[in-house]
């Protein structure tokens, strides 16, 4: 008798799900680590076990998201770190969950995913899982989406720029210098082999509706349906962008006369003048164009509520 529950003992240790928590340390003011500990320790008392890794550098989350042993890998932090987790992992079997600490959280946004570390161990604990599409753009993975022109040229600033801690005003004076000084090369755009535009000033290309960030760029885009969606904005100036960013936040965005909006496969941007166009990718500096953005559907692995 004894035998057996030893045997019984052993089977439910080894069938335990393990959990690494990745974790970076100046997201959220600083409460990465913190914050990380609380999710450990709710998984804990929900009978899953953990580890906390806290990064020091970029490519850390990446190179631990890979390694194996993990049932689920947690990223706490921004979209940024969430990026590195989801490139390691798209296509594996391993699902990935976010725990929202980063300016904007736009992927926790779009997946409604808890913000609260006791209710999302418990959506860890019940291995409540989506596949979403990902986003290509040649190698590299993006959830979020694609911009090119003035964002990339505002995520550039930033990131040559920024201190240990982020926070959104960490965007607003770099945003207002590169507005100002921003001379708007033209952009081509090419969706499933047809040239859409060859004037734009700012494109993006999303695979989720909060693309942008602080603005829904792309509001008919879903996480699940095979397409990349297409924000094409022409004739910027500063009045017009402030104008924009106010008629994004209200119904029917994509479908006024100053935007051209597309859906494809297949999205081609490259400089109609030979002029250097910035890019970012999930709101990390990503050179610049041309560029070629394909979608691979249901490609990755998440915790997340149901889809209502």
């Amino acid at each position: 008798m004894r035998i057996v529950f030893i045997a019984l003992q052993l089977v439910f240790i080894i069938d335990r799900m393990h959990v690494r928590i990745i974790a970076n340390p100046i997201s959220g003011g600083g409460r990465g680590p913190e914050v990380a500990a609380a999710l450990a320790s709710a998984l804990e008392a929900r009978g899953v076990t953990s580890e906390v890794r806290i990064t020091t550098r970029a490519g850390d989350a990446h190179a631990w998201a890979k390694e194996p042993g993990a049932d689920c890998v947690v990223s706490v932090g921004g979209d940024g770190t969430l990026n590195e987790v989801a490139n390691a992992l798209a296509g594996a079997r391993v699902p990935i969950a976010t725990l929202p600490l980063g300016t904007a959280n736009v992927v926790a946004r779009e997946l409604r995913t808890p913000t609260d570390p006791v209710a999302l161990a418990e959506f860890i604990a019940n291995n409540n899982t989506r596949s979403i599409d990902t986003g290509h753009a040649g190698d590299r993975l993006f959830l979020l989406g694609a911009g090119a022109g003035l964002d990339a040229a505002i995520v550039e600033v930033v990131h040559a720029t920024r201190g240990k801690r982020l926070s959104f005003l960490s965007y607003v004076w770099p945003a207002v210098k590169t507005i100002l000084g921003y001379e708007y090369p033209r952009i081509t755009v090419e969706v499933d082999g047809e040239i859409v535009c060859e004037d734009a000033h700012y494109v993006i290309v999303g695979n989720c509706s909060w693309s942008a960030g602080i603005f829904r760029a792309t509001p008919k885009a879903s996480l699940d349906d095979g397409l990349l969606d297409v924000c094409i904005l022409r004739k910027l100036s500063i009045a017009k962008i402030l104008w924009l960013i106010f008629l994004a936040q209200l119904p029917g965005f994509a479908d006024r006369r100053a935007v051209t909006y597309r859906h494809g496969l297949e999205v081609r941007l490259s400089s109609t003048t030979n002029a250097r166009v910035p890019l970012q990718i999930d709101g990390d500096p990503a050179g610049e164009l041309p560029a070629t953005f394909t979608v691979k559907r249901r490609a990755l692995t998440v915790i997340a509520p149901p889809t209502d």
